[in-house]
């Protein structure tokens, strides 16, 4: 073996400088070399020898390939200082920094780690390799967390959610933790390379500057060992479990397993000990394994029969050359007293509720912290019991977990599941029970699997698979009070190869005939489909001539080269709908069979704006609705104001931050960024009755070909948490008091109409004339709204509004016209409608909705007037809008005015311009102040609101209120608002969120982080 120490006093040093007697060290026990001699000396290494980097981020550009080489021979490294390998020396010469240099290493980024909160540093758990080296380091030392990104392979190539294979693994051996002995960085860590270009090598990465402590302290011998260590090469260890749960009085069996990726070197003695449900030692061994060729095992059948309970697996492994390890398992034995302790999850109109308790969510997504989506395969309970009490004591009471690739791994054969995976999944459901965590097991994702049918949502025999799955995992569970089910991720329609995008056909004979078959249910008469759709005899003769269509016959831009179909796409879409409503009505049905009343849901992304099912039309089919607040980060209150049903809880089943880039490549955000930008999206979580978020995911995964897996998460790759840990810690602390308060919610006396007929149709401005009445008016008039669909007005008759927006829909269905004038004849509602008033949902001339013969349409024009009030406003419509955007008219007229018209009881205001589709939001304003002066109705809070980034929003109560605040602007703020029982003036950080609690009374309860509200008279 030998050990390269690459230190160059003419080049730049981290920190400190290297003592006399360190260099004297190197001297006598290493070869040191310098930048010249550097290359050649790797070109002659490889597996079984070591470098140690001592000049951190800087590194000569010319032995670049060289150190690349020899780490892919099996070359172990130690470096040390922060950002590592990440600006190249040219001829002596630092250029600018580069991250390629990195990356070669599958390390994709470097973040700067705030320690500022650091008290101690203890040695890593399964490597105590820097066990009593702790104080060459200081805890609040800067440090930069490593991304990784080792995997670039799917084991699953046509599973969007595939992972892939685990060619590396990080390891913290030192970890810096703050006063409650939370984790908060990873200062130095080992990365062991187990597959790939660079199988077998073992590296370290001290990320920290040295300082003088360092040196005096034998950091220069310690630098040696640690090389040593390395040197060795990785080698994997595994305990197995046959089974991560077994029925009461089965004996388990195990297997350890040891593959050294440089083989015959070392033999391990292996000291096991298993505690079982009591806590006791139950069982403990010794023996010993050679790691050689292939991959050496030991099988053991222990010597006792199981009992209900929990069993947890220590094991200490020795080298005979003094390497040492620790490794954590454990196994279940079924307890059903444990699964049925609690009440099952009930939905009520805004919030769960267990025994008539309100349980407002701050959940978290986990999979496991060392296989991540191989957890079913490989479990470890010990892991998941560690992880699972970490999240239990912030706060956090729902985990979703499940399955997002690889369904025949779990049922390979249809009709016969795979038992292993079954009591993975079993053993998962009691371990989150142990820590009082309600379990919400996710089925399929993005497509449901389908065996061997044609479709994975029409074909009956792919649907009798997917019940056949379904129930071999629910039937073990059919009495657990613990558990819910979830049917899908974020679910497309049909075909599994064009996700995201909307809806995609399969055109299979399944597809082909439900399509037929549903628009002949609505109308029979093929001549009023061809009607609508403008076609003529010739291009659609009979039913049988009919297909869905595909995206590229139809015309979704103003301008196209070729003509194309229109009106189809909306009820092609409304179509989609409704088979995802059919697959998921059934689905449940089966559950229910087999469980009762257990919760289950369809967990859907930001899919409002992308033509895939929504909470407004899956709805009844399931007991709550979801969003996953990724992409809309402008507009996160629209998020879930605009997918809460009237009837149904909404969660922001995912919330998360995705990666994105500067220019150059690099890390846009800090850490202290992503955390701010989590909490403003727990906050809106929490808007117009929501109630909660699950943060998208506890443990980064880097075992994905997925730099954004790589980045998100909550903890680190190296086990460290970042500062979005501390948002659910704060959010759970604050809902465990506020939650009893959460009981009666009143609604707003103004809802919004979401125009899904525009929104599903070929020439779409629903999402931006929505996204526009949000900023308007609840963040400018500070008036809070509730959504209601263009499909769904139903709910009106029994939570009737006093203001109804119906925001630019240009073309409104049919359904949605009659419904309106019914609302108008019964109930004393003002509706607001701006644009055209005469278009049905296919953009064809009809009745109009405000009653005069000289209604008409036409093409809005740059600039626009409208008058309001006596007032004459500007209305601009730059960009594309004049190509794309239509408005009314009254006989031709050129200036636009307010009309209304009573109908009924009710009275209808009618703006012939789309002041939604429009650059000028103070017009739009101007609109909505005499729409409620129109309806009686006045802004319910008070607030001298300059900025307009600030969200305000009161969430009144039967006995108190929840307060929301959130600043989105650059500016930090204080906050004077007044309700009707008297004001309170609070800080409101740039960028962050304030949650406060009053009682009936007014009097502040509680708040987030226990931030000061002061009550004003």
């Amino acid at each position: 073996m030998t050990v390269l120490v690459f230190h160059d006093p003419r080049l730049p040093s981290p920190g400190t400088p290297p003592d006399a007697a360190g260099l004297a060290c190197w001297q006598a026990d290493a070869e040191p070399v310098a930048t010249a001699r550097l290359a050649e000396r790797l070109d002659a290494l490889g597996a079984g020898d070591a470098l140690v980097h001592t000049h951190g981020r800087h590194f000569p550009l010319a032995a670049q390939p060289a150190l690349l080489a020899f780490l892919r021979r099996g070359g172990a490294l130690v470096s040390l200082g922060r950002q590592p390998l990440s600006q190249p020396l040219h001829d002596g010469a630092a250029l600018a920094p580069q991250a390629a240099l990195f990356r070669d290493l599958d390390i994709h980024e470097m973040l700067a780690v705030d320690t500022a909160a650091a008290v101690r540093l203890t040695a890593g758990d399964e490597f105590p390799l820097l066990a009593g080296a702790e104080a060459l380091f200081e805890p609040g030392a800067p440090t930069d967390g490593l991304v990784l990104m080792p995997t670039k392979h799917k084991d699953q190539p046509l599973d969007s959610g595939s992972a892939g294979p685990m060619d590396a693994r990080v390891y913290p051996l030192l970890l810096a933790r703050d006063a409650t002995d939370a984790p908060i960085a990873a200062p130095v860590v080992l990365i062991e390379r187990h597959r790939g270009l660079c199988a077998g090598g073992r590296w370290i990465f001290a990320n920290v500057d040295p300082g003088p402590a360092f040196w005096a302290g034998g950091g220069a011998q310690a630098l040696l060992e640690w090389a040593t260590f390395a040197a060795r090469g990785a080698t994997e260890c595994w305990i197995k479990p046959d089974f991560a749960c077994y029925l009461p009085g089965e004996v388990p069996t195990l297997t350890l397993q040891l593959e050294a990726h440089f083989p015959g070197r070392r033999e391990w003695r292996i000291e096991l000990s298993i505690a079982g449900p009591d806590g006791a030692r139950c069982f403990a061994t010794a023996l010993t394994l050679r790691p050689g060729a292939g991959v050496p095992a030991q099988r053991l059948t222990l010597p006792f029969a199981v009992l209900p309970g929990q069993y947890l697996i220590d094991a200490t492994l020795r080298s005979d050359d003094g390497e040492t390890r620790q490794l954590r398992q454990g196994f279940w034995g079924w307890d059903d007293a444990l699964l049925t302790r609690q009440s099952r999850l009930r939905a009520g109109r805004d919030y769960f509720e267990r025994d008539g308790q309100p349980v407002p969510i701050v959940g978290m997504t986990y999979m496991a912290s060392d296989v991540h989506r191989k957890f079913l395969q490989l479990p470890n309970v010990a892991a998941w019991d560690a992880d699972l009490r970490d999240l239990a004591a912030l706060g956090v009471n729902y985990v979703r977990t499940g399955i997002w690739s690889g369904w025949r791994h779990a049922m390979f054969v249809d009709g016969h599941a795979n038992e292993a995976v079954l009591r993975a999944i079993d053993a998962f459901i009691l371990t989150a029970a142990r820590h009082g965590l309600e379990t919400c097991f996710n089925f399929f994702a993005f497509t449901p699997e389908a065996w061997e049918g044609a479709n994975p949502y029409l074909d009956p025999r792919a649907r009798a698979a997917q019940k056949r799955f379904i129930g071999a995992v629910v039937a073990r569970h059919g009495h657990s009070t613990c558990v819910h089910w979830d049917l899908i991720n974020e679910p497309s329609l049909f075909d599994p190869a064009r996700i995201f995008l909307g809806p995609r056909t399969l055109r299979d004979p399944y597809e082909v005939a439900a399509f037929r078959a549903w628009l002949q249910a609505r109308e029979p008469d093929l001549a009023i489909w061809r009607n609508r759709w403008d076609l003529s005899p010739a291009q659609l003769p009979s039913w049988d001539a009919l297909l869905p269509p595909q995206p590229e016959d139809i015309g979704f831009n103003t301008t196209e080269i070729a003509p194309r179909q229109h009106g189809i796409w909306l009820d092609y879409t409304l179509f989609t709908q409704a088979m995802h409503n059919q697959w998921a009505a059934d689905l449940t049905a089966h559950i229910r069979a087999l469980t009762g009343d257990a919760l289950v849901t369809v967990g859907q992304d930001e899919a409002l704006g992308q033509q895939r099912p929504a909470p407004f039309f899956y709805a009844d089919v399931v007991d709550y609705t979801t969003v996953h607040s990724w992409w809309l980060n402008d507009a996160l209150a629209w998020d879930t104001l605009f997918n809460k049903t009237a009837h149904k809880p909404l969660l922001i089943q995912e919330t998360g931050i995705m990666h994105v880039e500067n220019p150059n490549g690099r890390s846009k955000r800090s850490e202290a960024e992503l955390a701010a930008l989590l909490e403003r999206k727990y906050a809106y979580a929490f808007a117009g009755g929501g109630t909660g978020a699950v943060q998208w995911i506890w443990n980064i995964n880097y075992h994905m070909d997925n730099i954004n897996e790589s980045h998100i998460g909550a903890v680190r790759a190296d086990g460290s948490r970042k500062p979005e840990a501390a948002v659910s810690g704060d959010f759970g602390a604050f809902f465990a008091k506020v939650a009893p308060l959460m009981r009666q919610r009143a609604l707003p006396p103004v809802a919004v109409l979401h125009p899904y007929a525009n929104d599903y149709g070929n020439r779409r401005s629903a999402q931006e004339a929505t996204q526009r009445v949000v900023r308007v008016l609840h963040y400018g008039l500070g008036v809070p709204l509730r959504a209601v669909g263009e499909y769904q007005l139903d709910a009106l008759r029994d939570d009737p509004a006093t203001l109804l927006l119906v925001p630019s829909p240009q073309a409104l269905s049919t359904q949605a016209r009659r419904q309106l004038r019914e609302l108008l004849a019964t109930q004393p509602v003002t509706v607001l409608l701006t644009g055209p008033a005469s278009l049905d949902e296919y953009w064809n001339a009809t009745d109009s909705l405000f009653d005069d013969a000289g209604v008409g349409v036409g093409n809005v024009m740059r600039e626009e007037v409208c008058e309001i009030d006596g007032q004459r406003l500007r209305a601009a419509f730059g960009g594309d809008r004049i190509a794309r955007v239509l408005k009314g008219h009254v006989d031709g007229a050129a200036l636009a005015r307010v009309h209304a018209q009573r109908h009924g009881r009710g009275t209808l205001l009618w703006c012939p311009l789309p002041l939604e589709l429009s650059d000028s939001e103070d017009t739009l304003a101007a609109l909505y102040r005499h729409a409620l002066r129109q309806a009686g109705l006045q802004p319910p809070l008070r607030c001298d609101r300059a900025n307009p980034g600030v969200y305000l929003e009161k969430l009144p109560y039967a006995a108190g209120a929840l307060w929301i605040a959130v600043n989105e602007s650059a500016l930090h703020e204080t906050i004077s608002v007044r309700d009707a029982q008297r004001g309170y003036r609070f800080e409101l950080p740039a960028g962050r969120a304030l949650l406060f609690a009053t009682d009936a009374d007014g009097a502040v309860l509680t708040s987030l982080r226990d931030q000061p509200v002061a009550c004003l008279s």
